[in-house]
């Protein structure tokens, strides 16, 4: 069984944020339509690099979203794919999926931990 690095560490600072706004605007501090929608795939399994793939089949898994909530989803992922993959996708290339602790995120970066 893997250990999930993103849990054990958090999210990089600049993706809870964009995550936290999202919530705010959907008012809704569980993040439904951002989990369970065309984001799923970002913002429940915390895929970051996957925010571009979510952009283009959007359409196709967002038929059970208002349309309110699909422009905040549809912003959240924009934001997300804007900002560097090295920026957002901070698991180390080598982790082993067990020992977490001894992959650290790069020295001065602020993670928040879900």
């Amino acid at each position: 069984m893997s250990i999930c690095w993103d849990c054990y560490w958090g999210w990089p600072k600049a993706v809870a944020e964009i995550y936290d706004r999202a919530c705010k605007d959907l008012g809704d501090e569980d993040g439904q339509a951002l989990h369970y929608g065309p984001a799923h795939v970002v913002w429940e399994d915390e895929n970051w690099h996957s925010a571009e793939c979510c952009l283009e089949h959007f359409d196709e898994y967002a038929e059970n979203l208002s349309e309110s909530e699909k422009v905040i989803v549809r912003r959240s992922l924009k934001e997300l794919a804007a900002i560097p993959l090295e920026e957002r996708d901070l698991q180390p290339e080598g982790y082993d999926g067990k020992h977490p602790e001894l992959y650290p995120p790069p020295e001065g970066v602020v993670m928040v931990r879900r």
